[in-house]
Parts: structure tokens; sequence; C-alpha cells
């Protein structure tokens, strides 16, 4: 998975979803190219449990690294922020 960016990012979203938040971010740092595809799952993955500032600080360094964001990314630090309060 570590040299297919489409795989990577699969199995980063299924971890997510499983609520495996370590395992998908172990898959998120082996990537040694990650699109916004992946990006947007590790954020939403961040969401979905209710780790607000976690997502906004991948979300930072997303935008650091010049990687644009997509609606889903968007959408996920929306719900981000109104998690943190």
């Amino acid at each position: 998975f570590e040299s297919d960016v489409c795989v990577g990012s699969g199995l980063i979203d299924m971890y997510a979803k499983c609520g495996s938040l370590e395992e998908a971010r172990k898959v998120f740092d082996k990537l040694p190219n990650r699109d916004v595809v992946s990006w947007g799952a590790m954020i939403a993955g961040y969401t979905l449990h209710g780790y607000g500032l976690s997502a906004l600080k991948l979300f930072q360094k997303m935008e650091q690294e010049g990687i644009k964001p997509d609606r889903v990314a968007f959408l996920s630090i929306l719900k981000a922020c109104g998690s943190i309060g």
C-alpha cells in the first residue's frame, strides 16, 4: 500500500470508520505521496470520532504542504470546528 496512494487512502478511510485511528494514522504516515483524498480521509476520521483539534492541526499541515482542500476536507473541518466549540 505504501506505493499506491489509492489503496493507502482506502485503508485510512476503512480504519478510521472502524474507529482504529492509530492504524489509520500509521498508514497515513507511511504514505510517501499523499493526495487530497488521503488527507481528507484522515481529517474526516478524526472529525468522525470527536478529535476536532487533531483534525484542525492536520488540516493546517495539509495547507502548509501545498495541498488544496476539496469539499470533503472543508466539510470535515467545519464539523470539527463545531465539535470544538
